[in-house]
């Protein structure tokens, strides 16, 4: 499937852009098949991989990735980026549990990145609730994506300075020795996710990659999630905000940590790439947790 068509919808159309809403319920077996694709163990008395939030709050909503290309006006392959999350826990996710799901786009802006280069920046905001108490605010997911442009006909402001991560007391990493590009496929499936780099090596070969296939924004962050379950147990999360640096191809090597900032429960939060020598922050940003 390639990138859909622009919809046609003007700047304050966009941004007054609200989802359908819904409800979902995260199954045993979606949970277990993306909990696998995380590499970590699979967690107990029913508790849901953090990492679930990203497909079941647009999905709940009454929306999918294809559809919110289309709205933004995606351009092509390589066209898509990924620049952060801000997911907020207020209880844990569970298996067999019915959530009501509402959001909306926030945020719609035309920026110029370091090079000069435009793009369109999109934050659109989802809340999960209790389905018996919708006054019981479960979860909160706010995702920032670009849309690279070829062109642009409207001012653009700067993009914001990346935080720069202090490491206090290190926690314990977790690492994957190499990124397994069949869990990508597998984690597409979940996601219900169209954009060929994460499964088809003709389209990063066309984009100059050599064929590597690039790793899904919430399986980066779910290395960090399980170091972060390695420190402080499951069900531990309370926030994640994080912004992603570079991409994470198939057979990187990398190692999620965090430092320990004080003893209100905040940890600065990292995601590595260890190559030969070299090692690079691909995502960082700083966590809360019980």
């Amino acid at each position: 499937m390639g990138i859909p068509e622009r919809s046609g919808l003007s700047d304050d159309e966009i941004r007054a852009f609200r989802f359908p809403g819904g409800r979902y319920t995260i199954a045993h077996w979606e949970n277990f098949l993306l909990t696998d694709c995380t590499t970590s163990p699979q967690l107990a008395n029913g508790l849901a991989h953090p990492v679930n939030l990203f497909h079941v709050s647009i999905l709940g909503a009454g929306v999918n990735i294809t559809e919110l290309f289309a709205v933004c006006g995606a351009e092509g392959p390589g066209s898509v980026g990924l620049d952060g999350y801000d997911w907020e826990f207020f209880s844990p996710l569970h298996i067999d549990t019915e959530y009501v799901v509402q959001g909306s786009i926030i945020e719609w802006e035309h920026r110029l990145d370091e090079q000069d280069n435009p793009f369109d920046s999109m934050r659109f905001a989802i809340e999960l609730s209790a389905a018996d108490d919708t006054s019981n605010l479960i979860a909160r997911a706010t995702n920032t994506w670009r849309f690279r442009r070829a062109e642009t006909s409207a001012p653009h402001l700067p993009t914001p300075e990346v935080r720069t991560n202090d490491r206090g007391e290190t926690i314990p990493s977790f690492a994957v020795e190499s990124v397994d590009a069949q869990r990508m496929k597998t984690m597409a499936a979940i996601l219900r996710d169209p954009y060929r780099v994460h499964w088809d090596r003709e389209a990063t070969t066309a984009m100059g990659l050599g064929g590597r296939v690039i790793n899904q924004g919430p399986l980066n962050l779910s290395y960090i999630v399980n170091a972060l379950h390695g420190h402080a147990g499951e069900g531990c999360i309370r926030r994640l905000t994080v912004s992603f640096h570079r991409p994470v191809f198939d057979g990187d090597h990398v190692v999620a940590g965090g430092g320990v900032v004080g003893g209100d429960g905040r940890v600065d939060i990292w995601l590595e790439r260890h190559r030969a020598e070299t090692t690079e922050i691909v995502v960082s940003g700083t966590a809360l947790i019980d």
